[in-house]
């Protein structure tokens, strides 16, 4: 596989995690709704998926991204490349999903929220390239 499709692909997780983490926060009243939960039982579960969903995300892409792109430095492009794709599957999810019921509309205070996790996305997504680009080249002047 070429080194663009693998860059592609990986920017593919990072915008598809973003994106499952942003539509299971907009759509707490729509679960709220359709489950009959109580808000601390939705709390709880979301914290629970939140949690397992990063530390499980992060290992994949960690191991991803040092498999596949950590040799170049253009493994950063990553860092820009998940927003046009997580804007592509809100989207998506937004047409196929749309909220019906006006009750189901995100809290305002949620803009705040999304707008911090956009900004410190790509930080997280930064960070993550830079240990396995430190990692893997430990790792390689080792052997």
């Amino acid at each position: 596989m070429s080194y663009f499709l693998k860059l592609n692909l990986v920017s593919i997780y990072y915008g598809l995690m973003f994106v499952i983490s942003i539509e299971l926060q907009v759509n707490y009243y729509r679960m709220l709704r359709l489950t009959g939960w109580k808000g601390q039982q939705i709390d709880i579960f979301l914290f629970l998926v939140h949690a397992i969903g990063w530390i499980a995300g992060s290992i994949i892409l960690y191991k991803l991204t040092a498999k596949w792109l950590a040799r170049r430095r253009l493994v950063y492009v990553t860092t820009i490349l998940w927003l046009p794709y997580s804007i592509i599957f809100t989207f998506l999810f937004a047409s196929i999903f749309p909220i019906t019921n006006q009750g189901d509309s995100p809290a305002p205070v949620q803009g705040l929220i999304l707008f911090a996790m956009i900004f410190s996305f790509p930080f997280y997504i930064a960070i993550l390239n830079f240990l396995c680009r430190f990692l893997s080249a430990d790792n390689a002047q080792r052997l």
